[in-house]
């Protein structure tokens, strides 16, 4: 059924990328510019010195990170560190491949895991916002109506982009065949009430991404490419790696499923299972590509000469769209950090306590983390883009204790806590 939604909706899909363009070419003729505010910062080295930053206080930082891989906590790592666009830091630490003599290069290539909710899949929901293809106030059953089953015909896009859709924070299909998963999954009851409360949820993000490819009529990788990726030129950004990319990547951890240890595929088995493409996880990228990306937010949308998304579908992006959460009644624990404090569309709002990101970072600071010891944070005020991308793998168990200990194996917030410690003020 979904097959032939995708054939009559690619079409629309099109006609909507194409109305777009004509009206933002219009724009300026009409007196009403949607890019206002919108600045083309892009990348470029440069010494920290130059952005009121210090260079022996960042050597310190990266000196951090690999002591961490001489210590064996993980194989290896790239960072990247920018400020008013301008790369004060990037660095390779380590192995692709535990135990392997494959050492990380600036350019290897990460399974980034839930990032991929904000690099791809929030990302690419409001570039169809923008395209006319979908509504943030539209219900997601219009575009996925079996999604409507078990009292979820009222649940909106934007209810799903926020975290509060009221779906558990997941409904594993392992043993099924792709199609009945993706029912399964579909027909999934709610937990709580929508709109009401934060839950950090992969099953409401792999749902989110289904819908998107159904309004789309494209899978999920081709409209992130086409309206995101390629317009920024994040080259190095794609789901499934093809293999001649594989030598690029780094593995991240052993699947027993599988019975290998996983490089070139997503980690998750859900994911994997689904084909490897899901709005969940599975994209894999560089800290550049990440970067640019992170520079595009700071930008207003625009990144060089690519106009990716309006100025104020990224203010809506980036604020706290969750204003029933308190963070002092959520940022509580790092598990309960991640699952329950307050929500952007797709990103993770900085808190004072349990943040990935730290305790140094402005108020206004949002940012991602990924399973398997990837982490994205981006600080408005201070200008600042920290990128910290590893190979641990998914902590095993993927329970409370688990999730403590990779962080504090890849030592993330002393990692970000560093890069503001850096700064002239």
């Amino acid at each position: 059924m979904i097959d032939q939604r995708r054939a009559v909706n690619r079409r629309m899909f099109l006609q909507g990328m194409t109305q777009f363009a004509s009206v933002a070419a219009a724009a300026p003729a009409l007196g009403s510019d949607p890019w206002r505010g919108a600045c083309s910062t892009t990348l470029t080295a440069g010494r920290p010195e130059d952005v009121s930053m210090s260079s022996e206080r960042l050597e310190d930082v990266f000196a951090r990170i690999q002591r961490r891989v001489n210590d064996a906590l993980f194989p290896g790592a790239t960072a990247l560190v920018a400020r008013r666009g301008v790369i004060v830091g990037h660095r390779a630490f380590g192995s692709k491949v535990p135990g392997a003599d494959e050492p990380v290069t600036l350019d290897t290539i990460f399974d980034v895991q839930s990032m991929s909710k904000v690099l791809s899949t929030a990302a690419a929901a409001l570039a169809l916002v923008q395209e006319r293809v979908i509504r943030l106030d539209a219900p997601v059953a219009r575009y996925l109506p079996e999604f409507a089953a078990n009292g979820k015909a009222a649940v909106t896009v934007y209810d799903m982009l926020r975290y509060s859709s009221g779906l558990p924070l997941d409904n594993q299909c392992l043993d099924e065949d792709v199609e009945t998963a993706w029912s399964i999954m579909a027909e999934t009851p709610l937990e709580y009430a929508t709109g009401r409360s934060a839950l950090y949820s992969d099953l409401t993000y792999r749902l989110l991404g289904r819908m998107i490819e159904a309004a789309a009529g494209e899978d999920l990788d081709a409209i992130a490419r086409e309206c995101v990726w390629r317009p920024l030129g994040m080259s190095d950004t794609m789901y499934n790696p093809p293999p001649e990319l594989v030598e690029r990547v780094a593995a991240t951890g052993y699947s027993a499923r599988r019975g290998c240890l996983v490089r070139g595929q997503v980690q998750d088995e859900q994911d994997f299972a689904l084909g490897g493409i899901a709005g969940c996880d599975g994209v894999f990228t560089t800290a550049l590509d990440v970067a640019v990306f992170c520079q595009m937010i700071l930008n207003g949308g625009a990144y060089g000469g690519a106009e990716v998304l309006r100025p104020d579908l990224v203010r809506q992006m980036k604020k706290n769209n969750t204003p029933y959460v308190t963070e002092a009644e959520t940022d509580t624990s790092p598990i309960n950090n991640l699952l329950l404090a307050p929500k952007g569309l797709g990103w993770e709002m900085r808190t004072r306590r349990f943040s990935s990101g730290g305790m140094r970072l402005s108020p206004r600071a949002f940012g991602k983390a990924g399973g398997a010891g990837t982490f994205m944070w981006v600080d408005p005020d201070l200008e600042i883009i920290g990128v910290l991308l590893t190979n641990h793998g998914l902590p095993q168990p993927f329970d409370e204790l688990g999730w403590n200990r990779m962080l504090d194996n890849v030592g993330c917030t002393e990692f970000f806590d560093g890069i503001i410690n850096a700064v002239h003020r």
